[in-house]
């Protein structure tokens, strides 16, 4: 969907009156100081469902360039006026997108996160995004059984493609809130290593 397409989108209205009802939080995700120790390769970085990403903004501070995708236009707004206001906005492409249906391409980003958002398809195509090397970093609310927009522990890790390896599984306790968070690298593929040492 175009941004002109996604005005009456219930995602968009649900989340830009959630947005417009308190002032932004702009602190990195923990997700994130995980995949900076586990270390990934250079290139893009893609935040799927970003909100006001703290996260986006402390890697856009490490000069890495991060392509931010989200439903909401005022988040978008917030998080671009931020990165402008930090110097920082050559290094944030936002993208409004319905996340499930947009489309990042393949083997394209260094590292994909989403926080506390699910969807099978956009975690499907946030897999096949990653680069040979790269990480995937995922967090969902849980569930004991899975239902719309929660998943149970254990199930992002099962739902990785065969190339990808669990660094870290967690469920994650905070009040009442049930979350399961998935660190992940996708392994260098031998075949294409080959074929580039010997092309």
């Amino acid at each position: 969907m175009k941004g002109h397409e996604l005005r009456a989108h219930p995602d968009r209205i649900r989340w830009n009156e959630r947005y417009a009802a308190d002032q932004p939080c702009f602190t990195p995700h923990p997700l994130l100081a995980e995949a900076l120790s586990a270390g990934f390769p250079a290139g893009p970085v893609l935040e799927l469902a970003c909100g006001r990403s703290g996260s986006a903004l402390a890697l856009a501070a490490r000069r890495r360039t991060v392509v931010a995708v989200d439903v909401s236009d005022l988040a978008l707004t917030q998080l671009a006026g931020e990165a402008d206001r930090r110097g920082l906005r050559g290094y944030l492409e936002c993208v409004e997108a319905d996340v499930p249906s947009y489309d990042p391409g393949r083997r394209r980003f260094g590292l994909v996160l989403a926080t506390l958002y699910w969807d099978p398809a956009a975690f499907r195509a946030g897999c096949e995004a990653v680069l040979p090397g790269g990480l995937i970093g995922w967090e969902a609310l849980a569930a004991d059984e899975p239902r719309q927009w929660r998943v149970s522990h254990g199930e992002l890790g099962a739902g990785l493609p065969a190339d990808f390896e669990v660094l870290t599984e967690a469920l994650v306790i905070s009040g009442r809130r049930r979350s399961t968070r998935l660190l992940a690298r996708r392994r260098h593929d031998p075949s294409r290593t080959n074929s580039a040492s010997n092309g």
